[in-house]
């Protein structure tokens, strides 16, 4: 759901950011992403706030440690620039630590 562009400008920036697309994860179900980000200490951001609400509830009830979700309702291409400065404001505010068995909204930042 999130733009690919979005992680090549990241990159471009010196943040280590790849796609579902790249990690060979787009028929994988929202679990599936979860835990294939949360097993490499990837956070995962999504535009699916309502799914991975649910996952971070599961996860943290279940005693399972995730390394961080980030949603935010859809932003498109057409405020692309809008989403790349949320995106640097949150990377720019938080550390890994900040982010373990946490839900953000984009938003925040």
């Amino acid at each position: 759901m999130i733009p690919v562009a979005l992680a090549e400008v990241l990159n471009q920036y010196g943040y280590d950011v790849i796609t579902a697309k790249e990690a060979d994860m787009l028929s994988k179900n929202d679990n599936e992403q979860l835990e294939f980000a949360s097993s490499r200490g990837r956070v995962t951001l999504t535009f699916n706030i309502k799914d991975f609400t649910k996952l971070h509830k599961e996860w943290l009830a279940n005693g399972k440690s995730h390394s961080g979700i980030i949603v935010s309702p859809e932003i498109r291409m057409a405020q692309f620039r809008r989403l790349l400065n949320l995106c640097l404001r949150m990377l720019n505010s938080v550390t890994s630590e900040d982010v373990l068995n946490r839900l953000y909204f984009l938003q925040e930042f």
